[in-house]
């Protein structure tokens, strides 16, 4: 091969590497040219699917592409973060990112912040402690006062296996406010309304779920909510207190839900999707449908969101490790 030869050679491969980069470059600014599916980590007819729904269809509206929506519940949700973790990383697959922690921490799955783009959230809705209408825990310090002098004295219900989104920051406040937590009788349950229900019959003494799922029963006059773990009252109720206000000491926490996707996504196309996120939740539509349900629209952008990911397993593993005695 000549030296004239060689150097046509580098010049080609030059030419066709930044065309393949702008072919690349140009497509990626047109996202999506083509119909985006939306994992859903729970089934159809609660909180995680209505909201996803509701932001599928902003987006869908405003990008006008196919935004559609994918159920897979199986395995507490494992099913689902494997299908979008696990996808191409050219935003054509995306999913609920909520709660998951907890996984890793019991075996379950391997899932860390690594194995996620966290582009956005857009939903946080804080834990509440509610009690029978007639209990004798009339706020949050005489709660923990009965648990300091007797932690398993009191029956907690508590979502699947006591590991997620209520029980985690509930918890976490009692191990602060020195609670010998490993003693406590969390009972797991198949989900907030099985476990009101058990609550209005006496089978245990205290459910942690959202504000907005005891509402029917305590306007009924059979549930009454002690605290809400927000920094500020909520609007659905503003006539619950905040753990804060009780306590001395803000405690916040409980179930958020945010888009994410594979892992390694490139930052331009990331920094497009939050965009397109951030304007659908800024939505009045979106807005109204959310209040409607009681959902708190929270919004974090792809670096906010990436460091409460790393925040959320940070504690999840020091309660657990707690509740395990280690």
């Amino acid at each position: 091969m000549t030296d004239r030869t060689r150097t046509f050679s580098r010049y080609a491969a030059g030419f066709l590497m930044a065309g393949s980069l702008l072919s690349a470059s140009a497509a990626m600014a047109e996202w999506p040219e083509r119909p985006v599916t939306l994992v859903v980590v729970a089934g159809a007819g609660g909180g995680s699917d209505y909201t996803m729904r509701l932001l599928g269809a902003e987006l869908e509206a405003a990008l006008g592409k196919p935004f559609t929506i994918v159920n897979q519940a199986q395995a507490s949700g494992i099913v689902g973060y494997t299908t979008y973790t696990s996808a191409a990383a050219d935003g054509y697959t995306l999913g609920q990112l909520s709660p998951i922690a907890q996984f890793k921490l019991l075996g379950q799955a391997n899932f860390t912040p690594d194995n996620f783009t966290a582009i956005a959230q857009f939903n946080a809705d804080p834990s509440a402690i509610h009690v029978a209408k007639d209990s004798e825990i009339t706020d949050m310090k005489a709660l923990v006062e009965i648990l300091k002098a007797d932690p398993g004295k009191l029956k907690i219900s508590c979502g699947g296996s006591c590991n997620a989104s209520w029980d985690i920051p509930f918890v976490s406040m009692l191990l602060d406010q020195g609670v010998d937590v490993t003693k406590l009788n969390l009972i797991p349950g198949p989900g907030s309304a099985a476990a009101l229900q058990e609550l209005a019959a006496g089978g245990v003494d205290v459910v942690l779920c959202s504000i907005p799922e005891t509402t029917a029963l305590a306007e009924a006059g059979i549930v009454r909510s002690v605290a809400v773990m927000s920094e500020e009252r909520i609007a659905i109720d503003d006539s619950i207190p905040t753990v804060k206000e009780q306590l001395g000491k803000a405690y916040v926490g409980g179930t958020w839900r945010g888009i994410g996707g594979p892992a390694n996504m490139d930052p331009a196309l990331v920094t497009k999707i939050e965009g397109a996120i951030k304007q659908a939740v800024e939505s009045e539509k979106f807005k109204t449908g959310m209040e409607a349900r009681g959902f708190g629209v929270a919004w974090l952008d792809h670096a906010a969101f990436t460091a409460f990911l790393d925040s959320h397993f940070e504690e999840t593993t020091k309660v657990i490790n707690a509740l395990k005695g280690q």
